[in-house]
Parts: C-alpha cells; sequence; structure tokens
C-alpha cells in the first residue's frame, strides 16, 4: 500500500507564535492571496533543498520578529499551485527555491524575487509590520 505524502508533517516544527497561524495547502490557486489579510505565503517545493532551507529561516525570523504571531503564515505546496506561477508578482520566478510573497489585504506587496534569496525575509517581514500598525 502506497503511503501518502505529509505535507503538514514535513514542514516541520512551526514557531508557538505561528502555530496557531498557520495554514497548509496541497492545492491552491490564485484566490489564496485574496484570503490573505496579514501575512506570508510560502511557496514550498518539499524536492528542493534551497526551498526547505528557504522555509528554515522564514520560520526563524518569524519567531525573531513576530513574537506574538500577528503574521498569518501560509505554505502553498508548489506541485499544487500551477495558477500562482502565472500572477504578475511571480511570473517566470517560481523555480523552487522558496518564493515568498508578503501579503497585505489581499495583495502582494513585495516578493522574495527570483532565486533563493531568504536574506530579505528579515527586512519585509519587519516593512509589512512596521506597516500594520497593532
Amino acid at each position: 500500500m502506497e503511503q501518502t505524502f505529509d505535507g503538514l508533517g514535513a514542514l516541520g516544527e512551526i514557531p508557538p507564535s505561528h502555530s496557531g497561524h498557520l495554514r497548509f495547502l496541497a492545492q491552491a490557486d490564485r484566490s489564496v492571496v485574496e484570503s490573505i489579510r496579514f501575512g506570508v505565503l510560502f511557496v514550498m517545493a518539499f524536492w528542493s533543498g534551497t526551498s526547505r532551507r528557504a522555509f528554515a529561516e522564514l520560520k526563524r525570523v518569524l519567531a525573531e520578529c513576530d513574537t506574538t504571531g500577528r503574521m498569518e503564515l501560509v505554505v502553498v505546496d508548489t506541485d499544487g499551485c500551477p495558477d500562482l506561477y502565472d500572477l504578475p508578482e511571480f511570473l517566470g520566478k517560481m523555480h523552487g527555491h522558496g518564493e515568498t510573497a508578503w501579503v497585505k489585504d489581499g495583495k502582494i506587496v513585495r516578493t522574495s524575487g527570483l532565486g533563493f534569496h531568504p536574506e530579505c525575509f528579515e527586512p519585509f517581514a519587519r516593512q509589512l509590520l512596521q506597516e500594520v500598525a497593532p
């Protein structure tokens, strides 16, 4: 019997500040962006080492910068979200490196860009937190 892949479990330990603000979607379309009021959309490629490293860094940044868990964390499986590849903000930039978008009021306000760029996670998280005062 073939076992089903547990994507949520494969994400590893989620910081306590965000465990209650996590949504994992094995399949998603572009409407997922509109469903995020204030948070981060992470496109996980489970088969990619850079994607896994980027997610580990994102978890660290969220635990450090957003200790009260104000931002929602939405993770989608890249293999189940082909519609996201056609969003203007992601067009030509999805290569399984842990592409990330910061979302405010259902609109993408910034992305990690093309390639592996976890160095932008902390400044972008801090900017988004400043834009939405408590």
